[in-house]
């Protein structure tokens, strides 16, 4: 493998602090925000492989500060519970699939939740759908972060439709990504499908990472989420068309 150059690092180093921003403020975006820009320069492969440690030390950050907020989201324990054998898929996706599949993959995943985002701005569960969905919720987010390091598109409209408060929100996203990057982390150890090169990229990201995620901790309480939601679903947009172009045109 290639190594990264100064000029390439720097694009990784701008994509970490938008993620990590996006992710302090409202729990999402590390991910979400970062690998699609990434890839666009990387490669969907590469840039889910160097997302794997900062995804895992971010979201055990926030899950450990927030979590008294534990017991407001009783089906938390379903969603890991089938996340787990999601990721094994998913990863088994990464590994075998082309680049052209995940960047179209990672791309229409993108464009769906944009557009649930749009026509279902209000949409709520009630208590015995929450515990239906969550087994499907789960095998479906694990599937999707083994193979292209984001499962936003698939937990991000679940959690969205429980009504919770925002501090709670943002416990429940950093508990599901901390149990999925974690799980997406081991059977890549096991498969020793995690080159040495990626590991030391992986574990050098986590420092942006770790300096933003803090900054758009304390920044939530100026910023109104609603606006900065807004920004991220344009940011989304503009990646998530940079992917389907990379895929099939250029």
């Amino acid at each position: 493998m290639a190594e990264l150059t100064w000029d390439v690092w720097v694009v990784i180093a701008l994509a970490l602090a938008a993620g990590g921003l996006t992710k302090g403020i409202t729990g999402l975006g590390l991910p979400g925000v970062a690998v699609p820009i990434m890839a666009g320069f990387l490669g969907v492969e590469h840039a889910v492989m160097i997302m794997l440690f900062p995804t895992l030390t971010t979201n055990a950050w926030l899950t450990w500060r927030l979590r008294d907020c534990y017991k407001e989201v009783p089906e938390l324990r379903r969603i890991v519970l089938m996340g787990v054998p999601g990721v094994g898929v998913g990863a088994a996706i990464l590994y075998l699939a082309s680049e052209q599949f995940l960047a179209t993959a990672l791309s229409v995943w993108i464009f769906a939740y944009l557009a649930l985002r749009f026509f279902h701005p209000e949409l709520r569960l009630s208590p015995q759908a929450r515990r239906r969905f969550a087994f499907p919720v789960g095998f479906a987010s694990g599937t999707l972060q083994g193979s292209t390091g984001i499962c936003a598109p698939v937990i991000v409209p679940y959690v969205d439709a429980l009504g919770i408060p925002p501090r709670t929100y943002v416990f429940t996203f950093a508990a599901v990504f901390m149990s999925l990057s974690f799980s997406h982390l081991s059977i890549l150890g096991i498969a020793r499908a995690y080159p040495l090169e990626q590991l030391i990229e992986s574990l050098l990201a986590v420092i942006p990472a770790m300096i933003f995620v803090p900054i758009g901790s304390w920044l939530r309480k100026y910023v109104p989420s609603s606006i900065f939601g807004r920004m991220i679903r344009v940011l989304l947009f503009v990646m998530a068309v940079r992917l389907f172009y990379t895929a099939w045109v250029s």
